[in-house]
């Protein structure tokens, strides 16, 4: 398990101790520990609770589970069932992990820049990919995409059935974690539970019968199908040089599996013990006959070197667990729980919880648009789905899970919005945890980033890459038509989340240790890739705005982009605010304030509409799902800063207009520009892309979302980020600002979200009803002064830190 993982663990622990909770994590097993109490669900139905009336025979459709590093995906038919095991740290590579796969042409930007000047952007982007592609391949990297997340393997569950099963029930409790599957058959109920365990790192799976129902079942550890053709020119059936399953007859199954292109690996160890019944083995498999009760606990291992193995410590660590579900189950849904429960969205659907199956409720949406209990439902789903997959990385785009071999992009990490997306909701959504996932990740990659800067573009600072390997971050995606490396705004797009964490957690520490130092080498790449020209500006030659072409150029590459300009002033922007707040040297607040001063400024266009080039000459193509150029709107925000210029929001405006028509059919793209409508108070396009989401059938019968409509491509970012569209609808805030609901549609159920981060490291819990405010409490997190804006009103009210403050619709202060 990665560091960061086991870090949030004792902390946790520790917390929960120090709290008074009761953690058992391993197991001695003396009658008073056995005998302690466990409150619990089980599979009766309630709020956090989805549930479906159907098996999920296809994997996209399965209820998930997670603890952010190792998760399962619980599926099949009656008696049939099995269980996609999945790590984040698996990935079949195109070459070994340790190469270092950056090439060296920062001696051709010279020429580059002049082709770009000439406006030769096709043949500028050839000229300097192939040289970069010529030398990748002499090293023995020619794969654009170097690595893809696979499943471990699945743990197949084969019961012996008596007549027709029926009274079929599965469900995912969300606020523990743990997804339920029941069904009867003429002998009576059978009933598994799986969850992934934060507290010691295993997927537990428990099976049993209800009654008197004894259980046969068969157990194993085979690859998961449909390991065949190629992805990315990679012949996944030779991905492995081996694979072994094996079981024993004291109980254990194990899993090995050995990379052919890489040198590591990884295995699978799971114990299996039963309450009743005789045990005994075929070959891979285990059997047992007339159990009552069967417990599997399972763990995943990465090896750095596949020829070896873990096996025997993680059989004495298996051994030392409980051998009680119950017992497992506790310190797991103590620590999952704590976290889902900080925010929570109440639109008054809980009693709808229990009489709903997904399949009814996604119905209703799709006839309807948004329904309270879809939203409750979605909403919840996408902190259970950050909170579940956030572990030594942060999401990718199919977050942890997947039952497939040829994920599309890979399945990767695809830091031009995708990622940007799935942690939108971290630090709003008070998910700490999510946060030191994806900073931990971040500066992993740092190394490489400042490599790429260096030998792409001769650059000091960082050059971030659209997609690399999550280990190692060096640029090897690329190619004519996307020349990545001249992509001066992604380090900064994705440095941008360290600064708003530590700004709404008014966390001084955090922005002078972290952030400031990072900016402070964003700021030396500008320096030194900014070219300023003879009307006195900087300009950024060539660049990128992700993913649009210029015209008739089929290459990305371009000149002044809107996005690169509005990162570049942002990185500034942000250097003197904190160099303001940290005291920061007169020399370096000039120098600074130089830059930022210089920028080009930004283009309107004939349209009235924000241009998202620069250069007069370049035509806006409104029909494409990509809307970069509205950075300085979200998740920027240089547009709605006070003293802002008004005509350059206006032009925000118009061209949020002309994206808006163009209807983009994919569901993160939905929720983007639903995030810039927000910022811009344009409930109305807001509420049409939520109903768009809804009745397009984005959403599988497990609640995960799909990239295409019809369930077409499964892929987390758009309901890892809904939590965050739904959460700027009612509440946007800077430095001692609030804007109360900004742009709450009046179709917007009537509720309630309770817990969210405001800037500053308050919290505030806000209630509406037909789109209008009904109160707000806020809870300061030290001593503050802020103006509160709702509508035309407007107070400024002194906070004291722990001392909790309620308005009413007028912004009266009232008592609590």
């Amino acid at each position: 398990m990665g560091q960061n993982c086991l870090h949030l663990k004792k902390f946790f622990t520790a917390a929960l101790l120090g709290a008074g909770l009761f953690i058992f994590t391993g197991y001695t097993g003396s009658a008073q520990e056995r005998s302690i109490p466990v409150k619990r669900a089980g599979m009766l139905p309630g709020r956090w609770t989805a549930w479906s009336k159907k098996p999920a025979l296809a994997w996209q459709d399965a209820f998930v589970t997670g603890n952010g590093s190792i998760g399962a995906m619980h599926l099949g038919a009656p008696g049939k069932e099995r269980i996609i095991c999945v790590h984040e740290e698996l990935f079949l590579r195109a070459w070994g992990r340790n190469k270092i796969a950056v090439a060296d042409i920062a001696g051709l930007l010279p020429q580059v820049r002049r082709m770009a000047e000439n406006d030769s952007l096709t043949e500028a982007a050839r000229f300097a990919t192939d040289a970069a592609r010529r030398q990748l391949e002499a090293m023995g990297a020619p794969q654009a995409w170097p690595v893809s997340p696979h499943p471990a393997f699945d743990l197949n569950i084969q019961t012996t059935t008596f007549g027709t099963a029926g009274d079929y029930r599965r469900q995912l409790n969300m606020e523990t974690g743990e997804s339920m599957i029941r069904w009867r058959d003429d002998k009576g109920e059978v009933e598994q539970a799986v969850f992934s365990s934060r507290a010691n790192d295993v997927n537990v799976l428990r099976i049993r019968g209800l009654g008197a129902r004894k259980l046969s079942v068969s157990l194993s550890l085979d690859e998961t199908p449909g390991r065949t053709g190629q992805i990315d020119g990679v012949d996944i059936s030779k991905a492995f040089r081996s694979i072994n399953s094996e079981a024993t007859d004291d109980g254990w199954i194990r899993y090995h599996a050995q990379y052919t292109n890489d040198p590591g690996g990884y295995e699978g160890v799971a114990r299996v013990t039963s309450v009743g019944g005789r045990r005994t083995r075929s070959g891979s498999r285990i059997r047992i006959e007339d159990a009552t009760e069967i417990l599997v606990v399972l763990r995943i291992t990465p090896l750095q070197y596949g020829n070896t193995s873990q096996a025997v410590q993680v059989k004495n660590e298996l051994n030392n667990l409980s051998l009680h579900y119950e017992q497992l189950l506790r310190p797991h849904a103590a620590l999952h729980g704590e976290m889902f429960r900080r925010v929570v969205l109440d639109l008054g659907a809980a009693g709808q919880w229990a009489g709903t199956p997904t399949e009814e409720m996604l119905t209703h949406a799709d006839k309807k648009g948004v329904t309270s209990l879809f939203l409750e439902q979605l909403h919840a789903m996408g902190r259970y789905l950050l909170i579940s997959s956030c572990g030594k990385y942060p999401p990718p785009l199919q977050g942890i899970w997947g039952g497939g071999w040829r994920p599309a992009w890979n399945g990767g990490f695809v830091f031009d919005s995708n990622v940007n997306l799935a942690i939108a909701a971290m630090s709003t959504g008070d998910l700490q945890e999510c946060a030191a996932s994806y900073f931990g990740y971040v500066e992993r990659l740092l190394p490489a980033w400042r490599l790429n800067a260096k030998n792409y573009l001769g650059c000091r600072g960082f050059l971030v890459p659209h997609y690399s390997d999550p280990e190692r971050g060096f640029l090897n995606h690329f190619g004519t038509d996307f020349p990545w490396m001249y992509w001066p705004s992604g380090a900064g797009w994705n440095l941008m989340p360290f600064y708003e964490h530590g700004m709404l957690l008014g966390d001084t520490a955090f922005l002078r240790t972290k952030v400031l130092p990072l900016y402070g080498e964003m700021a030396q790449f500008y320096e030194d890739y900014l070219v300023k020209m003879k009307d006195g500006y900087y300009h950024i030659i060539p660049g990128i705005s992700p993913e649009n072409n210029v015209g008739h150029q089929s290459s990305n590459l371009a000149k002044d982009c809107t996005i690169d300009i509005a990162v570049a002033r942002e990185v500034f922007e942000h250097l003197l605010v904190l160099g303001k707040m940290f005291g920061a040297a007169k020399q370096d607040m000039d120098r600074w304030r130089h830059y930022h001063d210089q920028m080009l400024p930004y283009r309107v266009n004939a349209d009235g509409a924000l241009a998202e080039w620069a250069p007069a000459g370049y035509p806006d193509n409104y029909a494409h799902r990509h809307n970069s150029h509205l950075y300085p709107v979200f998740p920027g925000t240089e547009f709605l800063q006070p003293g802002a210029n008004p005509a350059l929001l206006q032009a925000a405006r118009v061209a949020l207009d002309r994206r808006f028509k163009y209807d983009t059919e994919s569901a993160h793209g939905l929720i983007h520009i639903s995030l810039m409508a927000a910022r811009l108070q344009d409930a109305d396009k807001v509420m049409e892309n939520l109903n768009r989401f809804a009745r397009r059938k984005y959403v599988y019968s497990g609640l995960v979302t799909s990239h295409n409509p019809d369930h077409a491509i499964y892929n987390l970012d758009a309901v890892l980020s809904l939590p965050r569209l739904l959460s700027e609808m009612l509440v946007f805030s800077q430095r001692q600002r609030i804007r109360l609901l900004p742009a709450c549609p009046a179709g917007l159920p009537e509720g309630r979200l309770s817990g969210i981060r405001i800037h500053g490291g308050h919290k505030l819990t806000v209630s509406w009803a037909k789109g209008t405010l009904k109160q707000a409490i806020l809870l300061p997190g030290k001593n503050d002064v802020c103006t509160i804006t709702y509508g035309r009103l407007s107070k400024k009210i002194k906070l004291v830190a722990g001392r909790r403050i309620l308005l009413d619709q007028q912004l009266n202060i009232r008592p609590l």
